[in-house]
C-alpha cells in the first residue's frame, strides 16, 4: 500500500513537472514570436520614415502626401468658434487608386494605400497630443505611437507604443517597459481607441481623396 502511495505521488510530481515544462516552453515560443513580429514592424516603420524623408528631397521617390486642419488660425487670427485649438492630420500614401484594379486588390481601395498618418492637437491651456500610426503594405495597422499631456496631472508627456499583428494587440511599451500578454484594462482600452481612430482616418482619407 505504501509503495502504491509513493508511486501515485511520484506520478503526480512528474505530471506537474511536465505541465510546467510545456507551459514554459509555450511561453518562450510566444515571446520569440512577439519579438519577431515587433522586429518586422520596426523595419516597416524605419523603411516608411526613410522613404518619407527621401520624398522631402525628391518627390519621385517619396510617398504622396495629403493634409487637413481643423481650427487654428484664419487670416492670422484665431477662429472665434475654437479659439486657438488646432487639430492637424497628415497622411502619406503609396500611389493613386486604380479604378480598373480587381475588387480584392489593395490598389482598388484608397484606404489600403495609406502608409502613415500623424495627428497633432493643440488646445486650451496649452495642452498637446500627437499620434503616429503606421500601416504595412496591405494597409493594415501595425504600430501606433502616442504622446499626450492631456490626461497627466503634472502636465508630463505620457508616451505609449502599441504594436499590432493582424488586428490584434501584441505589445505595449510604456515608461521603458514592455508588456506582451497581461495588458492593463486602461492600456487595452487605449489600444482599441487608437486602432479605431487610425481606421477611421483611413476611411476619411478614402472618402476625401479616393473619389
Amino acid at each position: 500500500m505504501k509503495h502504491s502511495n509513493k508511486l501515485t505521488a511520484l506520478i503526480a510530481v512528474l505530471i506537474l513537472v511536465f505541465v510546467a515544462f510545456f507551459a514554459a516552453n509555450a511561453q518562450e515560443k510566444q515571446n520569440k514570436s512577439v519579438e519577431v513580429q515587433v522586429a518586422q514592424i520596426r523595419q516597416i516603420s524605419a523603411a516608411t520614415n526613410k522613404r518619407i524623408d527621401a520624398g522631402l528631397k525628391d518627390r519621385n521617390v517619396g510617398f504622396h502626401f495629403a493634409t487637413w486642419t481643423i481650427g487654428g488660425v484664419r487670416d492670422t487670427q484665431p477662429w472665434a468658434a475654437v479659439g486657438t485649438m488646432e487639430q492637424r492630420t497628415e497622411v502619406w500614401f503609396d500611389g493613386e487608386p486604380d479604378p480598373e484594379a480587381e475588387a480584392n486588390s489593395p490598389d482598388a481601395d484608397p484606404a489600403k494605400l495609406v502608409r502613415k498618418i500623424t495627428t497633432s492637437y493643440k488646445g486650451a491651456a496649452d495642452l498637446h497630443s500627437r499620434t503616429e500610426s503606421m500601416f504595412d503594405d496591405s494597409g493594415d495597422l501595425v504600430f501606433v505611437f502616442s504622446s499626450s499631456d492631456i490626461e497627466s496631472e503634472n502636465r508630463k508627456m505620457i508616451e505609449r507604443r502599441f504594436y499590432f499583428a493582424k488586428g490584434k494587440l501584441i505589445r505595449i511599451a510604456r515608461d521603458g517597459k514592455n508588456t506582451d500578454v497581461k495588458f492593463s484594462e486602461d492600456d487595452a482600452k487605449t489600444a482599441r481607441d487608437e486602432m479605431k481612430m487610425a481606421n477611421e482616418l483611413q476611411n476619411d482619407f478614402a472618402t476625401i481623396f479616393g473619389k
